[in-house]
């Protein structure tokens, strides 16, 4: 079809600055940056990449790391033990390796815990029952001293009665062994009822921390992620409700009235025997300062090896900081930075309040990093890091737990830095260094955290590996992301986009969504001279578009959704908070307002962004299918992004990159429908419309396509100018308008109304500028001569002769312009029909809205024609 087109009523925007500016932000971008130790660029220094135009790229590296052609890749490492391989992004789902991995360290952690608090629990009981047996046999004995003895009456009554038997000076002396007081045997009891008090609660709470440990290891079914998320939601808790903490200080209590016990013992000695006493003092006071010792040595030395559960608790009393890793999750909903701690994060959305799932998921993967001691543990909760969906909200507590440094460390453990010869770094697992540099970007997305210097070399060599394709992608997102100052970086991504569209090179899903999502953090954060920015744009523009276009039968797609934003991004300007994009939910959900701006854009100045005739019937078709949205949920879209929309599709439509057989008919009805009513046109632009709407109507026999297409010419002829009336002629648009109405009486009344409607539409603006021009008018007589000869006045008689109309439509829009045209043309011989027709109508609508109207146009219409005859 021959392509026609028309200036866009759009003025094109022109930058407003010579310095890019981040455009895009979150809302935590509005304060200040933080200084950022690590600031200088990573991209490697002499490093250039060329896009082609259909997409290929041809790199030339430098020679400041070895290349992958001068380093030797071994094959994969030997495979581990039962070890199950997840896709690339799949590294956290339902059924991923890790959650295998977390159930069989939790199982394993677990049954040592609890074991071995049972089997203390068990000695404490054992402790407890003899101790309370013994401790109640002096408990039986000292408790008489309290009560009143008939022996001591009886031995009072026999001193008094000797005592008068005999004078004051012949009274025989009674030697008597020393007597504790009753005070002193009130505290004795006290001390012993106390001890036996606390071994007796002792022993209470140890039956039910049984209960809680044989509750704490219940049977759990379903998929992997389902029981490593029951099992650690249930150790959160034990640690939120100090259920360790209960545990160890059980000992506390025995240990209590164990003391309790030996002060009561040396203060009944007392009074009866300094000597034993001080021999059962000395002896106590020696084991309770052992007994502290162990206890408080090692807080000091770590090392020591009097371990006591009380020590633990302590340690973690004392310094919470270097306690367990995971702490509860509680913990981490009213978190807030110290004043005197400067903010590490520019914008992260993820930084809010983690949701529960997201928390346990966290709180399980640190919990696996930092509690095991199994290497391949610790690499499998690592790497797990790079498979968490774009939107988990727990990144922070991945990162307070330290998984960063580890991750950095593991990602050095895929190399092997040779310091005998060459001093160059060789590559050992380059899976495992794709793996942690995900991982990486996943913690460090939105933060001002960059690629170590000491491990830069590593990442650029896998920029160089060619075998892998995703894993050099992967390593140039890394680069990219901690290099916004060098566009080379950014444009080498564009690279792997032009090639894998071009089919060139084959990327996982996972993949192209990495290198999307980061050029739209790159577009985000860049801060270049406007010279490179317009050069990349032009650059970026051409690649997304194919992108989206390879996902065009893909509507699902995570590839589209982020081809999308990126898109927007790098089209449109304004302030938008990104991190409300981070969800794949809310992509999905706006994709039709982003996708709307962004082609609108394109469609405004294509040559700014370097789409040209191929592209640009990608931008129509992609624009065309986002018009069903807009109709069927006219709703949800505001009045301008419509108004956006039907300027952007005017133009593709009257350049004939939307039409039959390029997009599918319920596509073009809907196009049509937004088009109506149409946008502001100059003189030529309607006509040129006016002449496509008429090719649609001649080449479409979808009802919805002709109805619409009518009410456009209606409007568009309406007033219209000469140029627009004589293309509408000279496209054969009276005939095609004619057979639209004749269609109408079999497929709708309504289409035969406004076919009728644009016809007198035309009639008006025709007789009109003919009596304008006040003489004979060269260029309208064709027109008029086109009219009589077709068929509209015959079909005019039967449309009207074979239904019932409402009578004012007849009298105040059809009858007036053949009352025009009378006056033009009265020697045309169809006045008599359409008297005869139109009277006999009247006749069945006597009394109604507009029938004195219709009589007087029709007597004007057969007072016009006997002038003639006569």
């Amino acid at each position: 079809m021959e392509r026609r087109s028309f200036q866009s009523p759009v003025t094109s925007r022109a930058p407003s600055a010579t310095r890019y500016k981040p455009r895009f932000a979150y809302r935590d971008s509005l304060r200040e940056l933080a200084p950022v130790s690590r600031s200088q660029s990573r991209a490697r220094p002499g490093r250039t990449v060329d896009i082609g135009g259909h997409g290929a790229s041809n790199r030339h590296e430098s020679t400041h790391a070895p290349t992958s052609e001068s380093t030797k890749v071994p094959g994969p490492p030997k495979p581990e033990k039962d070890a199950i391989k997840d896709e690339a992004g799949e590294e956290t789902s339902e059924n991923a390796r890790v959650w295998h991995v977390y159930n069989d360290e939790a199982q394993k952690a677990d049954t040592i815990m609890t074991d071995g608090w049972s089997r203390s629990i068990d000695v404490l009981l054992v402790f407890t029952g003899l101790f309370s047996a013994v401790l109640t046999t002096f408990i039986i004995q000292s408790y008489q001293l309290m009560l009143p003895q008939a022996a001591d009456t009886t031995n009072a009554l026999l001193v008094e009665l000797i005592g008068l038997q005999f004078n004051d000076t012949a009274r025989p002396s009674i030697s008597q062994s020393p007597q504790s007081s009753l005070q002193q045997i009130r505290w004795v009891n006290g001390l012993w009822f106390s001890a036996l008090a606390f071994s007796l609660g002792s022993s209470l709470i140890s039956m039910l921390a049984k209960q809680w440990l044989q509750a704490y290891l219940p049977n759990v079914s379903g998929s992997p992620r389902h029981r490593a998320r029951q099992r650690q939601a249930r150790f959160m808790q034990l640690e939120a409700w100090h259920v360790p903490g209960i545990i160890n200080a059980l000992p506390l209590l025995l240990h209590a009235a164990l003391l309790l016990f030996f002060a009561g013992l040396v203060l009944l000695l007392w009074s009866v025997d300094l000597a034993i006493t001080l021999a059962t003092w000395i002896i106590v006071a020696f084991a309770y300062i052992f007994y502290f010792a162990s206890i408080a040595v090692p807080l000091f030395y770590p090392e020591c090896p009097y371990k006591h559960p009380i020590t633990d608790q302590l340690r973690i009393w004392l310094s919470p900081d270097s306690a367990s890793p995971s702490p509860p999750i509680f913990a981490y909903s009213s978190r807030k930075a110290t004043p005197e701690e400067p903010p590490k994060v520019i914008y992260d959305a993820r930084a809010s309040i983690a949701t529960y799932e997201d928390a346990v998921d966290a709180t399980a993967l640190a919990w696996l990093f930092n509690k095991s001691t199994d290497h391949d543990v610790v690499s499998a909760a690592l790497q797990a890091i790079a498979g968490l969906p774009r939107d988990f909200s727990a990144l922070r507590i991945l990162r307070d737990a330290g998984a960063l440094p580890l991750i950095e460390h593991g990602f050095q453990s895929c190399f092997h830095k040779d310091t005998t010869v060459d001093l160059q770094w060789h590559l050992v697992d380059p899976d495992s260094a794709e793996l942690y540099c995900r991982a990486w970007m996943k913690l460090t997305r939105g933060t001002t955290e960059q690629w170590p210097f000491d491990i830069v070399e590593p990442l650029w060599m896998l920029q160089d590996l060619n075998t892998h394709p995703d894993v050099a992608a992967i390593a140039s997102c890394a680069v990219a992301l901690s290099s916004f100052d060098s566009h080379m970086s950014q444009w080498e991504l564009l690279a792997y986009l032009a090639r894998c569209s071009a089919g060139e090179t084959q990327l996982s899903q996972t993949t192209q969504c990495c290198l999307l999502d980061s050029i739209s953090e790159c577009f985000v954060r860049w801060e270049m001279p406007l010279a490179v920015i317009e050069d990349t744009v032009l650059r970026a523009v051409p690649v997304l578009l194919r992108m989206l276009h390879l996902t065009e039968d893909l509507p699902n797609s995570k590839v589209r959704s982020a081809a999308a934003l990126a898109l927007y991004i790098v089209t449109c300007g304004g302030i938008v908070d990104l991190g409300m994009y981070m969800s794949e939910e809310k992509r999905r959900g706006e994709y039709c307002e982003l996708m709307i701006e962004a082609l609108s854009a394109i469609v405004e100045t294509p040559a700014r962004f370097g789409v040209q005739d191929a592209l640009l019937d990608i931008v129509g078709g992609e624009l065309a299918r986002l018009a069903s949205p807009i109709v069927a949920q006219s709703e949800r879209f505001p009045q301008r992004l419509r108004i956006v929309a039907r300027s952007s599709l005017s133009k593709l439509y009257v350049d004939g990159r939307i039409a039959q057989g390029i997009v599918p008919d319920s596509i073009l009805a809907d196009v049509l429908h937004i088009l109506f009513p149409p946008a502001y046109l100059s003189q030529a632009q309607q006509s040129v419309f006016v002449t496509t709407l008429v090719e649609t109507l001649d080449t479409s026999s979808h009802p919805d396509i002709t109805n619409w297409a009518v009410r456009l010419l209606e409007v568009l002829l309406s007033r219209c100018s000469l140029i627009v009336s004589q293309a509408f002629v000279e496209s054969n648009g009276i005939n095609a308008v004619v057979r639209a109405a004749r269609a109408g009486a079999v497929d709708s009344r309504r289409l035969q109304i406004d076919s009728l409607r644009a016809m007198c539409a035309f009639i008006a603006s025709t007789t009109s500028e003919y009596k304008a021009s006040n003489t004979s008018h060269p260029a309208l007589e064709p027109q008029f001569d086109v009219l009589f000869q077709s068929d509209f006045f015959e079909t005019l008689c039967s449309v009207v002769a074979s239904r019932r109309w409402w009578l004012f439509e007849v009298s105040g829009h059809w009858l007036p312009a053949i009352v025009e045209l009378c006056h033009i043309r009265p020697e045309a011989k169809v006045g008599q029909s359409v008297v005869k027709t139109f009277k006999e109508f009247a006749e069945r609508n006597v009394g109604e809205e507009g029938y004195s109207e219709t009589l007087a146009h029709l007597d004007v219409i057969r007072r016009v024609s006997e002038e003639v005859v006569s």
